[in-house]
């Protein structure tokens, strides 16, 4: 089921920790030349870990200061510059650019600077669901339900296929430009001619337009729908 909600409500999760290709970055790094002399190993390169954290945010890239009559403001951290590493990750770099720097990078950037085939085919998923103009290390919470929705699907399409899969869309078009409708189009026609099924409750007619069946409800709303109508 691949709808609008939250994906998390943690400022730790992130588009590159959500999916999976983080791990395909950490990897990377710990086989830099400095990586190996300095003794730093895969896990290292996580903001989570001891070794790998700011000591200031403790990975988190932004101080919360609590305000008595207002709600928490979040300020980037001083010692990392939003960053999320220590001092002795972030000297680590691939092809002249921290981890942090990685994770500033929109998914279109990423897509330019990375050249290892299988961190590209993971990039270009999360492009042609049309969400390349995130963060890859954005707060999984800042996300908005679009966002979100198409994140999960990416998700879905990197992983391991077991078979057919039934995917279940309420309202996909809510909040999409009609250039990004199109984009939506193409995915769910790739899903179908993988042998998949997409079935979406849906208003907006270009989309409607696209299916290959549609089944009417009404003949109104609320009490007055519910019916087969065609």
């Amino acid at each position: 089921l691949i709808d609008q909600g939250a994906i998390t409500q943690s400022r730790l999760s992130t588009p590159l920790s959500y999916t999976g290709i983080m791990e395909q970055i950490k990897a990377l790094f710990s086989k830099t030349e400095f990586a190996i002399k300095s003794g730093l190993k895969k896990a290292d390169f996580s903001y989570l870990s001891k070794n790998g954290k700011c000591s200031t945010c403790s990975g988190y890239g932004k101080i919360k200061t609590s305000m008595d009559f207002m709600s928490d403001i979040w300020l980037t951290c001083f010692s990392c510059k939003g960053m999320r590493y220590n001092e002795l990750i972030l000297a680590c770099k691939f092809k002249e650019r921290s981890i942090g720097e990685v994770c500033g990078m929109t998914v279109l950037e990423a897509i330019e600077f990375f050249d290892t085939e299988a961190i590209l085919q993971s990039l270009k998923i999360l492009k042609r669901v049309g969400v390349g103009h995130l963060l890859l290390g954005q707060a999984g919470n800042t996300l908005s339900g679009g966002e979100a929705q198409r994140l999960k699907l990416a998700a879905s399409m990197m992983g391991r296929r077991t078979g057919a899969t039934l995917y279940l869309f309420d309202e996909p078009s809510s909040g999409l430009h009609y250039f990004d409708i199109l984009q939506l189009i193409e995915v769910f026609q790739l899903l179908v001619g993988r042998g998949d099924t997409v079935i979406f409750i849906e208003h907006n007619s270009t989309l409607i337009g696209a299916a290959d069946e549609v089944v009417t409800l009404g003949p109104g709303s609320g009490e007055n729908g519910g019916s087969v109508i065609y």
